[in-house]
């Protein structure tokens, strides 16, 4: 490799360098504010689940069910949570294994993904709900909201069985679980098999349906976080190694680049010398 090639190898790599430590930075950053709303939405959960064991042994009073303790419907559906962007080491690919692995196990079911680049991955493979159109560009709490209200009339309906969910568990910056999870009938998980007190207030009849709705949509938008989460720190841990290779790739181009200068230098000072001496003698 010439002198002039290996300089631009050199120029190339130094600026894939910057890039990777700019986005290892970013991915730092986002993780930690992802980090922090994931916390809170687990504790927000936790206590609706207290609330949500009570009810549910409400409910068994009640002479009408709710619909959403029902199993019974024309398809299953299935939210799958899966990358938003690239870069981001094994993480697709892992969820992308997950969604086949599930998905070949289970007949009648539709999916509905959030996450553009497991879309891209997945628009061809399976068959999309088209019963259910939520606004998938930047999801929030409203946007899951909203989803859980259009699925409350399709579930009373018995259009919609069972609801799964598939996504990605952060345990650590290395460590990221993949996961699938039957969320609906809904089963309650406390650390108190009921309140102390009997007193409810509104009637459980009027409390129940927008309480399994509001229960729905926090679920499925801390889904959401948690694989936002593990996404950003595949992508952070990605890019650190990509800087870490990047870094040695240049210590080795700098060292050839050095051996080749040197050995130029070397061979056009030999030329010089016999050219010398050939007119001395």
């Amino acid at each position: 490799m010439s002198l002039k090639e290996l300089r631009r190898r050199i120029s190339s790599v130094k600026s894939t360098q910057k890039i990777t430590a700019a986005m290892k930075m970013v991915a730092s950053a986002k993780l930690r504010r992802l980090q922090e709303r994931v916390h809170f939405g687990s504790d927000y959960i936790e206590r609706l689940n207290l609330i949500g064991h009570y009810l549910g042994n409400v409910q068994q009073d009640l002479e009408t069910h709710s619909a959403w303790l029902n199993t019974e419907g024309k398809y299953d559906l299935m939210i799958i949570f899966g990358a938003e962007k690239g870069l981001c080491g094994g993480f697709h690919s892992n969820i992308i294994r997950k969604i086949t692995q599930e998905l070949e196990e289970c007949s009648n079911i539709q999916v509905l993904i959030f996450g553009q680049k497991a879309i891209d991955t997945l628009k061809n493979r399976y068959h999309f709900c088209s019963d259910l159109s939520p606004d998938i560009k930047n999801p929030n709490m409203q946007t899951f909201l909203n989803l859980a209200k259009s699925i409350e009339p399709l579930k009373q309906t018995k259009v919609i069985g069972r609801i799964h969910i598939i996504g990605s568990k952060f345990k650590n910056i290395l460590t990221q679980q993949t996961y699938s999870k039957l969320l609906c009938p809904f089963t309650f998980e406390a650390h108190q098999k009921k309140f102390d007190t009997n007193i409810f207030e509104p009637s459980p009849d009027v409390f129940l349906p927008h309480f399994f709705t509001q229960y729905l949509s926090t679920n499925l938008h801390q889904a959401w976080l948690e694989t936002l989460t593990g996404e950003m720190a595949s992508r952070m841990a990605a890019m650190d190694n990509a800087t870490r290779n990047a870094k040695e790739m240049l210590e080795d181009l700098n060292l050839e680049y050095n051996r080749t200068r040197q050995a130029q230098i070397t061979k056009e000072l030999t030329e010089i010398i016999a050219g010398s001496e050939g007119v001395q003698q």
